[in-house]
């Protein structure tokens, strides 16, 4: 007889660490008091993931709408400088999707890659806290997957924001995690 073991299957979110979204002089960017950390718990979790041959998956914002792109000063016009991942982030392979809407999920081209790979569990950290990746931890959830969020590997405009959304993830009942947890 076959017997069919469930196994979870695991995938990282590497949510918009672009250039110009870390970068102070930047218009649109994180805070970045601790910035040096913040990249230090995103490669640290990199690594972890793409050590145990789990899935590393990077998104990028990228606008093409005009007025978005004139009232953020270009941060992410698709084709843009400083619209690319930041070179302080560690890259473990080409799997990039583009997005232009809070949600990741809304390239369908990313949630077709997280179904054909059979992943159960989704793992999110990136930019912005308050924007993109609880927007995309609510997609995560409306298709089934579940979301774990690690929240020091958040960034955010400023830490009362980022507090703002680990208060509302916990209060909604989705699971937080630390670096070191991963």
């Amino acid at each position: 007889m076959n017997y069919k073991v469930a196994v979870n299957r695991k995938a990282l979110l590497v949510i918009d660490i672009q250039e110009n979204l870390v970068n102070p002089d930047s218009k649109f960017h994180i805070g970045t008091a601790e910035i040096d950390l913040f990249f230090q718990n995103l490669n640290e979790s990199i690594v972890k993931f793409n050590d145990n041959n789990d899935l590393v998956i990077y998104v990028v914002n990228e606008w093409t709408n005009p007025f978005i792109n004139l009232v953020t000063s270009n941060t992410c016009k698709k084709g843009g400088p400083g619209v690319g991942l930041d070179k302080k982030l560690v890259i473990v392979n080409d799997s990039i999707y583009s997005k232009s809407k809070p949600n990741s999920l809304s390239n369908k081209d990313l949630l077709k890659y997280l179904k054909d790979n059979n992943i159960t569990d989704v793992f999110v950290m990136g930019l912005l806290a308050e924007g993109c990746v609880k927007a995309t931890v609510k997609g995560l959830i409306k298709e089934k997957f579940n979301a774990v969020v690690i929240e020091d590997a958040l960034g955010s405009k400023n830490e009362m924001n980022k507090s703002k959304v680990i208060n509302y993830l916990h209060k909604n009942n989705i699971k937080t995690i630390k670096t070191k947890e991963v």
